[in-house]
């Protein structure tokens, strides 16, 4: 029970995660967004690994899975930022749920996992929602022509689709060490891999830190918690169950950006979100 407790916390940082980063896109370019998210969520988790202490590592699954996670969210975070930056968040946020349908077959190769009936039946429900919440006009194909018409739907599906190979390393990674090693040295790596970046825009990046720092340090404290409480789920929970547990979150993004941001639509998304967490419910069972 406790590994849905921790899902359902990451899904719940993760909608606030996603909303505050499309307040902070409005003021901060998105490559230095993902590389300031990083660069405060490392301190974060250096201070909960010495509580925790070093793990025993089984190096060679921590060294192929963490390197190939750092490459799969350095892509997938500036996706994810310039989709924000672009796109309300209900045009954007619903496509992570996608993640979970992405995540079973890369799951089943990698980890040899795969969902019950019932679990799947839940992951279905979710994804569901968060295709009717993209129903902006009622009308079936809608979140089709987003793929042509809006940029950032385009940019988020994506993200969900690098998440999915990301989420799975994830946990390899995570079973090889622990959560807390494991999310340090992600974010270490990742604000390490932008530093090109940051030197040649150093002048802007550091008019945008001086600026914002108390927003990148609020967005990294969302996100280490965010990872602490999904890399836990991992070490009990299916991938495809935790992910779908996260992307519930997208509830959060959707009403903030509704409450807000001054988006539309609410009544229509509410009733989505109903049937999300309906497959949460099923998820459980």
């Amino acid at each position: 029970m406790a590994g849905y407790v921790f899902a359902a916390l990451a899904g719940l940082l993760f909608g606030l995660q996603g909303a505050y980063g499309k307040v902070l896109a409005r003021r901060i370019p998105p490559m230095l967004l993902a590389w300031g998210m990083f660069a405060f969520t490392t301190p974060v988790l250096a201070v909960l690994l010495l509580f925790d202490g070093i793990p025993t590592v089984d190096w060679y699954n921590f060294v192929w899975a963490t390197g190939l996670s750092v490459l799969a969210n350095l892509l997938a975070w500036s996706l994810f930022f310039r989709a924000l930056q672009v796109s309300d968040l209900a045009h954007t946020m619903p496509f992570t749920a996608l993640t979970p349908v992405f995540l079973i077959p890369v799951a089943y190769v990698l980890l040899d996992e795969l969902p019950n009936a019932v679990g799947l039946a839940g992951i279905l429900f979710i994804i569901a929602g968060a295709y009717g919440i993209h129903m902006s006009s009622g009308h079936l194909l809608d979140p089709f022509r987003m793929l042509f018409k809006n940029r950032g739907t385009r940019w988020m599906l994506m993200t969900a689709l690098v998440w999915s190979v990301s989420a799975t390393v994830d946990k390899v990674a995570v079973l090889a060490s622990s959560q807390m090693f494991y999310g340090f040295t992600l974010n270490l790596c990742l604000s390490l891999v932008y530093l090109p970046y940051l030197i040649r825009y150093q002048s802007k990046a550091t008019l945008a830190v001086r600026d914002n720092w108390r927003g990148l340090f609020l967005l990294g404290l969302m996100t280490g918690l965010q990872m602490l409480a999904q890399f836990t789920a991992l070490k009990v929970l299916l991938v495809s169950y935790v992910i779908a547990f996260k992307r519930t979150g997208v509830i959060v993004s959707v009403v903030f950006g509704a409450a807000v941001l001054g988006e539309r639509n609410v009544r229509w998304n509410l009733v989505c979100t109903a049937l999300m967490i309906a497959g949460v419910f099923l998820l459980v069972q």
